[in-house]
């Protein structure tokens, strides 16, 4: 029970310090990142996998995306181009891919070792 809650406070500090890096951005990119959250948690993933919202390794991509591109000076439509709704569908397609990625490598080595290990 103390893990529980202990990892969900952790999740929140987490939150909080990328939203802390949110505040920091510039104007433009502030408002960009909140009204692309709001769009990515209200209309979802393609193919609704929602897994992929369940660690923040998505949106402080995001955070870290726009802090370089602000740092090179760069305009927030440069970044995102002027069909904002379309940027974020592919960024939350790409996050997906990784997720799978991910969840591919984890199940390859956890099966290759049990199948070693059984011979």
């Amino acid at each position: 029970m103390i893990k529980l809650l202990k990892g969900d406070m952790e999740d929140k500090r987490a939150y909080k310090q990328m939203m802390k890096r949110v505040d920091a951005l510039p104007k433009d990119y502030r408002f960009a990142f909140r009204k692309i959250q709001h769009y990515m948690f209200s209309v979802g993933p393609p193919g609704g996998d929602m897994t992929i919202f369940t660690d923040l390794t998505m949106f402080t991509d995001l955070v870290d995306l726009f802090e370089a591109s602000a740092a090179e000076g760069r305009q927030v439509l440069d970044v995102t181009g002027s069909d904002v709704g379309k940027f974020c569908d592919e960024f939350m397609r790409a996050a997906a891919t990784n997720t799978e990625t991910l969840r591919e490598k984890l199940n390859k080595e956890v099966m290759g070792k049990f199948n070693k290990e059984e011979r």
